[in-house]
């Protein structure tokens, strides 16, 4: 067995997650804005962000497990607290947090439609 599997990827979805995985570091590491803007308060900020980044890695990496995705996420709302301690910004716990609910909000109803789809009959 090769060392890298051959992986199916959408390529249009990774794009845009690339994308927006490199915005949201973007944004993380710009000058805090205050609360100024649609979404003034942080947290929500941080669910949405990472809301969106889970539906894209899903999109992108259709045959991944969903631990495998979440775990990957959370590490990178982990890094990004700590390269916004680096740069000066504050690094909170309560944002990691945030991120974790943004993850878990989208794999919540999939895995609840998994687990309650019935068994298929075996003929």
């Amino acid at each position: 067995m090769p060392l890298f599997q051959h992986r199916r990827i959408n390529r249009l979805a990774f794009t845009a997650f690339v994308a927006a995985s490199l915005f949201t570091l973007w944004r993380a590491i710009l000058p805090d804005d205050g609360g100024i803007g649609f979404i003034p308060w942080d947290k929500a900020k941080h669910f949405i962000a990472f809301y969106v980044l889970t539906a894209l890695a899903v999109a992108a990496l259709p045959n991944s497990r969903f631990w495998r995705i979440g775990a990957v996420l959370l590490a990178f709302g982990v890094a990004i607290e700590a390269v916004q301690a680096l740069v000066g910004r504050d690094a909170a716990l309560g944002d990691v947090v945030a991120d974790a609910c943004g993850i878990a909000a989208l794999f919540g109803p999939i895995l609840l439609r998994a687990w309650t789809r019935p068994a298929p009959n075996p003929v």
